[in-house]
């Protein structure tokens, strides 16, 4: 049940944050979102396991992947994301004005991207982009209905890549390949993680894979063609670290060098 305290725990210290959010304990969602939350925990009994011995990371068990698919989906049903739209778009377009890592005109690609606050967030450092997710509600005109398991998108097609939805996978290998496939051979990979279980951060209840700390995931990317060149701590919304990695060249075949 550690998802379920984190959650409440969250809602807490929110709450002594800001006290107008004291209305949320009055709206029907947020029972029905707790309601679901209590049920799915006590069918799966919130158990992990590691994808391999003395691995630093861990993965929801799910009965199949149509039962994580279902999970996903649930996120956006009962949370009002209306005032985390408008501050993460200004917390992260802080953050990549700071880490001079973009191009005015680039493509970017969105992942996990829901109501589309980081896609207009790219937008307002003059990039052309496009988010992707499960559930990105009715009438979304910046995110298209997708699943960053397998992408709809051409290889080689976009400039950057960006989630901050690592938290939310089900196969991280398979992600990471996506990932490359559509990157251009000098793309940019921008990741924002939460800091990890040794770092003192758990899963939340909507989690599906998780890590020990964001070493690890530096770690996990620069083993899958992948290289580190920035790194940021931030602690809105969340607390963790902003990673922006370069898609590395892979060598051609000795047959060919010198060929031309």
């Amino acid at each position: 049940m550690s998802g379920l305290r984190h959650l409440i725990g969250a809602e807490v210290r929110k709450l002594f944050q800001d006290p107008s959010r004291l209305k949320e304990l009055f709206r029907p969602r947020r029972w029905r979102q707790f309601a679901g939350i209590l049920a799915f925990h006590v069918r799966t009994r919130n158990r992990w396991r590691a994808p391999s011995q003395g691995s630093a990371f861990q993965q929801r068990i799910y009965a199949g992947y149509d039962d994580y698919l279902k999970h996903q989906q649930t996120k956006l049903q009962h949370l009002d994301l209306s005032r985390h739209e408008i501050e993460y778009r200004k917390r992260l377009g802080e953050r990549l004005t700071n880490t001079h890592c973009l191009k005015k005109g680039a493509g970017v690609l969105c992942l996990g991207a829901r109501l589309g606050a980081e896609v207009r967030a790219f937008h307002d450092q003059g990039c052309f982009a496009v988010g992707i997710d499960l559930n990105p509600g009715e009438q979304n005109p910046c995110v298209l209905q997708g699943d960053f398991h397998k992408l709809q998108f051409p290889g080689e097609s976009v400039d950057v890549v960006f989630t901050n939805s690592l938290d939310h996978v089900f196969d991280a290998d398979r992600f990471i390949r996506e990932i490359g496939r559509v990157l251009k051979p000098t793309g940019t990979l921008i990741l924002e993680v939460t800091m990890g279980r040794v770092e003192g951060v758990v899963p939340d209840a909507y989690a599906s894979y998780w890590w020990n700390s964001v070493d690890d995931v530096i770690e996990l990317f620069q083993t899958n063609g992948f290289k580190l060149f920035h790194r940021g701590p931030f602690t809105e919304p969340w607390r963790g670290e902003q990673l922006c990695f370069e898609k590395r060249q892979l060598a051609r075949p000795a047959a060919q060098e010198g060929a031309g």
